[in-house]
């Protein structure tokens, strides 16, 4: 197996959701500053919610949901991304090359183990 080697865009790319800007987060609020973690990838706590028309789609397909689905995801969530790509002229865009996860922690992790 030949190494991957990481590409040079990625020099200055950081992922501190935990660390050094953390733990400066923690400092400042400590003292009494407002800090808005927006690098946690987690948009609820900032009004962003789902809307209802999706809630009631979750809620109505909780009784065939109780199991595992395919580890790239959902196949009919997979297949609805490659529709909306390939409507905005990726054609080449398939079902196989899309992945899914519960954010981007788990896809980064899933993405360095086959590499």
């Amino acid at each position: 197996m030949s190494p991957i080697e990481k590409s040079s865009k990625l020099e200055n790319v950081c992922y501190d959701i935990r660390g050094p800007v953390l733990k400066e987060a923690k400092r400042l609020e400590e003292e009494g500053n407002k800090v808005l973690k927006l690098n946690i990838g987690n948009p609820a706590p900032f009004g962003f919610e789902a809307p209802d028309e999706i809630l009631v789609d979750v809620i109505r397909n909780l009784p065939t949901a109780q199991g595992y689905c395919d580890s790239k995801g959902l196949y009919s969530a997979r297949k609805a991304i490659m529709q909306h790509y390939q409507a905005r002229g990726m054609r080449d865009v398939t079902v196989e090359d899309i992945y899914i996860g519960n954010g981007v922690s788990e896809l980064m992790c899933r993405r360095c183990r086959r590499c």
